[in-house]
């Protein structure tokens, strides 16, 4: 990567490694040295801005590009400025704060021994998946195990929890590697729809919340039915409770999973009306503004780095031919206008 002399631009430029597949899988990204700018010009960034967030975000987690003495030329202060400008899912993260915090108001955080071990544990695997040169992309699949650890030593799972919380520095981390990776898969479904016959039935759709929470008014609706079903435990038989429940749990995971996490006060506030509009409202706000949504998007992430795009969010593209590219070079300039564009009047 390199600057301009500006101090209002800068001019990204990176090649993404991958292997052939039904969608390309992404192994390395390595940031262009002198040489590769001297043979490529900048080109303005896509419309939604994947491939400058993916590069903004790497700048931010590789410290050799982050440090002012080993890459004064970055600029990072810009840098800094142009990721939070254009990247919407740490706004919506902001916004959702004051409603998740009434929320673990009622709840038991979780015991700061396992919450400190993880961040020793996820910081060793991201910093060793990091060079001079870019990131291991296949390295950083190990923060899968980091987390699958975590949610182990819970005792619960990461859907819907909202009493887990981390460092505010961790947080942050965890913000720029979801925005590496979510732009990242952007960009790959970017390349991939430029080269079908038929986008209407065969492009690849990037989603922030369908993607990894795809049904989530019929979850609120499993859940509200759980809701009214498990006020008559008083005035059941026990046997026939609990298979019931069970029934519930397996066939309405999400439901279940929603009600079992919720506060009884908080459910017990709520008339029916509210409860139903709510349930839908608090999806939302654990899964794009509580530390443990953020952590359950990146592995949904890496799940689909280390299996494959078509595993995990594309399934209607598995089986269809390879895709041989082996680099996609990316080039851009970002400048002040364009995170803060201005509309001239007629």
């Amino acid at each position: 990567m390199k600057k301009q002399v500006s101090q209002d631009r800068v001019w990204l430029g990176f090649d993404i490694k991958t292997v052939p597949g039904p969608i390309l899988r992404p192994t390395q990204i390595h940031f262009w040295n002198g040489d590769d700018f001297k043979k490529a010009q900048p080109e303005a960034p896509f419309h939604y801005f994947a491939d400058a967030l993916t590069g903004l975000a790497l700048v931010h987690l590789n410290p050799h590009l982050k440090n002012p003495f080993s890459a004064p030329q970055m600029s990072f202060p810009f840098c800094h400025e142009a990721w939070l400008a254009l990247e919407p899912h740490r706004e919506l993260f902001d916004r959702s704060q004051i409603r998740v915090q009434s929320l673990r108001e009622h709840m038991k955080e979780i015991p700061a021994p396992l919450t400190e071990y993880f961040e020793r544990n996820i910081t060793d695997v991201l910093e060793s998946s990091l060079h001079p040169w870019g990131i291991d992309l296949e390295h950083l699949g190990h923060v899968v195990e980091a987390i699958d650890y975590l949610e182990s030593k819970m005792g619960t799972p990461l859907l819907y929890n909202f009493n887990l919380k981390f460092s505010k520095s961790l947080v942050e981390k965890l913000h720029y590697l979801h925005s590496m990776l979510f732009n990242l898969r952007s960009m790959i479904a970017l390349d991939y729809n430029a080269h079908i016959q038929d986008p209407t039935h065969e492009a690849c759709k990037v989603d922030s919340i369908t993607d990894y929470l795809s049904k989530a008014e019929y979850v609120a609706n499993d859940a509200l039915l759980f809701h009214h079903f498990r006020k008559q435990k008083d005035h059941m038989k026990a046997d026939a409770y609990q298979s019931l429940e069970k029934s519930f749990r397996t066939l309405s995971h999400n439901g279940y999973c929603l009600i079992e996490a919720m506060p009884k006060s908080f459910l017990n506030s709520l008339t029916t009306h509210e409860l139903e509009e709510t349930l839908y409202i608090v999806q939302m706000d654990w899964l794009l503004g509580t530390d443990s949504g953020l952590l359950f998007r990146i592995r949904e992430e890496l799940y689909g780095l280390v299996e494959g795009y078509e595993k995990v969010f594309w399934s209607e593209a598995d089986g269809r031919a390879d895709q041989t590219q082996t680099c996609l070079s990316v080039s851009c300039e970002l400048t002040a206008d364009q995170l803060y564009p201005t509309t001239k009047a007629a």
